[in-house]
């Protein structure tokens, strides 16, 4: 799949949850949640890593860590982010007991949207563990943006806008804030939704 700037392309898993608008609209969303040069980013489900290698190669000063699950998925966001000469730092990590040593400015995530027990499962495993909340689900994305988010920072989590009244109760019992709601152009069941601690100045 070619990128839309910089001549670069990745690789896809083609039985894996696949490429969409979502991913543009959320590396466009991170730009303008973050727009320093220099800046601390997580990314939490990097998949075939495009969110992250797209920042990367438009932002080349930010620090971006991203983590994944999936072992194939994980290696071929290694080998897309070589590929593409930038120097994201994707690791093989579970996202439930991850603890950084520095704390991020922003956090980014296309999370795992579907229910466990809702809808049809997708015959294809690592396909069902991208849509489903098999690994992870909310309250645990969640925690993992408390525990590594700056005081200051911001954190982009995209959730279908059927969860949001679910997705509030759980930032509030997390101690977070959603501070606004961006509907995905062209995918309107989905939602950016922009995190901050609780309380903190708007």
């Amino acid at each position: 799949m070619e990128l839309p700037f910089g001549g670069a392309y990745i690789f896809q898993e083609r039985r894996s949850q696949g490429v969409s608008q979502v991913a543009a609209a959320l590396q466009a969303a991170a730009l303008e949640a973050c727009p320093e040069e220099d800046a601390r980013v997580l990314e939490l489900g990097s998949g075939c890593g495009i969110v992250s290698i797209m920042l990367a190669l438009q932002r080349p000063r930010w620090q971006i860590d991203a983590l994944e699950i999936q072992p194939r998925l994980h290696q071929l966001a290694v080998d897309n982010a070589s590929l593409c000469g930038v120097e994201a730092a994707f690791q093989l990590a579970d996202l439930r007991d991850f603890q950084a040593e520095r704390a991020y400015q922003l956090i980014i995530s296309n999370p795992p949207w579907r229910k466990r027990g809702s809808g049809l499962p997708s015959p294809h495993p690592s396909r069902e563990a991208s849509r489903g909340e098999l690994f992870c689900n909310m309250a645990d994305v969640l925690a993992c943006v408390k525990r590594n988010l700056s005081p200051a920072g911001a954190a982009l989590l995209v959730y279908p806008a059927s969860r949001e009244r679910e997705l509030a109760a759980t930032a509030q019992n997390t101690l977070l804030d959603i501070i606004s709601a961006l509907a995905v152009t062209g995918h309107k069941e989905h939602t950016i939704y922009r995190f901050s601690h609780k309380g903190k100045p708007q």
